[in-house]
């Protein structure tokens, strides 16, 4: 009730993401002032991204789908600008924190934080726990910095979620195979390991609904609003967590590293514009480093276009999986294998 109270005031004074941080800033309070034993149920954390999943398919119609193969060449070319500038950010975050460069490396890499924690955990000269803590801060970042970037650049033209019918207009009973086939599908990619499984699973059935019934609707603010605030209430403990464990010199080099994987694809996003037609808030939320679920977070109110976000963010983590993290096994593990 504390943070529904909270996230109201916010709501009312016009902050982005309102519940987001009200959930944040309760949790917060509630560890330092009442009880640092805070229990929260990894069901309850998983909820409230679950219901992401199935917001998250809702935008993915079939003129959005025929959209985004159009502008797969844009796909490509901001993924690879990001990742580039990842590892070059890669540098200086070294030498702050007098890393390897297998930690540097693997610390750097945006959008795949379950990977790398793979691969730190198998590479002896990588440093588990900074790599762990690097990547879940970037967390943090994503939802304090990315959202109050889109606010104050937000254009007039970008589409909001509204276009389409609320889920309690369009209510049939038949709409809840779509979260018993989420969850379905969510414990079979779990089941082969997938990646983003949580996500993936609700929002592959809502995808496959929009296009046999073409019958597109939108999640009501309620529950978006009820998955801000589990999401919320779980990264306030993973800040608690963060700060706990981190020096003062690796709290610098990751607030550098992680701001400037931010501003740096801003200003990239910038140039990209001039020469081409895409609207600025929703590429820069596409390019944007982090995890799927906290951008679309941020999309959900800044009125991105989530279809083009997620398309792109879903390729940035097929391509990780399939060439980025080959190649980083190559480039840093192989080397070290020989010479053992």
């Amino acid at each position: 009730m504390f943070i529904v109270l909270i996230g109201a005031v916010f709501k009312f004074f016009s902050i982005p993401l309102a519940y987001l941080f009200a959930s944040i800033i309760g949790t917060l309070l509630f560890i330092r002032i009442i009880d640092n034993e805070i229990y929260f149920p990894k069901p309850f954390a998983n909820s409230g991204v679950f219901v992401m999943g199935i917001q998250i398919g809702t935008s993915f119609t079939l003129p959005a789908i025929i959209k985004m193969t159009d502008d797969w060449y844009n796909i490509v070319i901001i993924t690879i600008l990001t990742l580039l500038l990842a590892l070059l950010l890669s540098i200086p975050f070294r030498y702050l924190t007098n890393s390897s460069v297998e930690t540097a490396v693997l610390a750097s890499v945006p959008g795949a934080l379950s990977q790398m924690i793979i691969m730190a955990e198998e590479n002896k000269n990588a440093d588990l726990m900074l790599v762990s803590l690097t990547q879940t801060s970037r967390i943090v970042f994503i939802v304090i910095l990315v959202p109050m970037i889109t606010h104050f650049t937000q254009s007039t033209s970008v589409s909001r979620i509204t276009e389409v019918p609320n889920l309690s207009e369009v209510f049939s009973v038949y709409m809840l195979l779509i979260p018993i086939a989420g969850y379905l599908m969510y414990r079979l990619l779990r089941r082969i390991k997938f990646p983003a499984a949580i996500l993936l699973g609700p929002m592959i059935p809502t995808i496959v609904w929009n296009l046999i019934t073409e019958a597109p609707f939108t999640l009501d603010f309620v529950l978006i609003a009820f998955a801000q605030i589990l999401f919320g209430i779980r990264i306030g403990m993973q800040i608690t967590t963060l700060f706990s464990q981190l020096s003062l010199r690796d709290i610098c080099a990751i607030v550098i590293q992680n701001v400037g994987l931010i501003v740096g694809s801003m200003i990239l996003v910038i140039i990209y514009t001039m020469f081409t037609s895409h609207e600025f808030t929703s590429l820069f939320l596409a390019a944007a480093p982090g995890g799927l679920a906290q951008i679309i977070v941020v999309a959900i109110e800044s009125g991105g276009d989530i279809a083009m976000i997620s398309s792109y963010h879903l390729f940035r983590i097929f391509f990780i999986i399939l060439i980025v993290v080959p190649l980083v096994h190559y480039f840093l593990m192989r080397p070290r294998a020989q010479k053992s």
